[in-house]
């Protein structure tokens, strides 16, 4: 099954007073259909971007958010059922503190039942959007 480019980052440009970190939408990987195929592929578009983008995957059918719970919940309890994947920029040396432009895609094997992504020290820049595909 080949699905259209599901949006994990909608296309966000940084504004004063805008939260440093951005949770994305969760989507529903390949795993989530049985038999389906082995991989997801995650496109990375930024333009003059410090930061990181963590891809984070769950194999739960139905993860929990932060959304799903009162305010006052612990979170650490909420985020375990998601783990990070993948890191952009990929290369260690890069910490976030550098802004990059780049159209960049990647493979990520696994039969994850759900991906999103998490924007992180965001502090100017455009990020987005951030794409899967299988």
């Amino acid at each position: 099954m080949k699905s259209s480019s599901l949006v994990l980052i909608t296309e966000t440009i940084y504004a004063a007073g805008t939260p440093t970190t951005v949770t994305g939408t969760r989507q529903k990987g390949v795993g989530y259909y049985y038999g389906q195929g082995n991989g997801q592929n995650i496109r990375f578009i930024a333009d003059d971007f410090p930061g990181i983008v963590t891809i984070q995957a769950s194999l739960d059918t139905d993860p929990k958010t932060a959304d799903s719970y009162p305010a006052d919940y612990p979170t650490g309890l909420i985020e375990a059922d998601w783990f990070d994947v993948y890191t952009f920029p990929g290369d260690s040396a890069i910490d976030g503190s550098t802004a990059i432009t780049t159209d960049y895609s990647i493979y990520l094997p696994g039969k994850y039942t759900w991906v999103r992504a998490i924007v992180s020290q965001f502090n100017s820049g455009k990020i987005g959007p951030i794409t899967m595909s299988y």
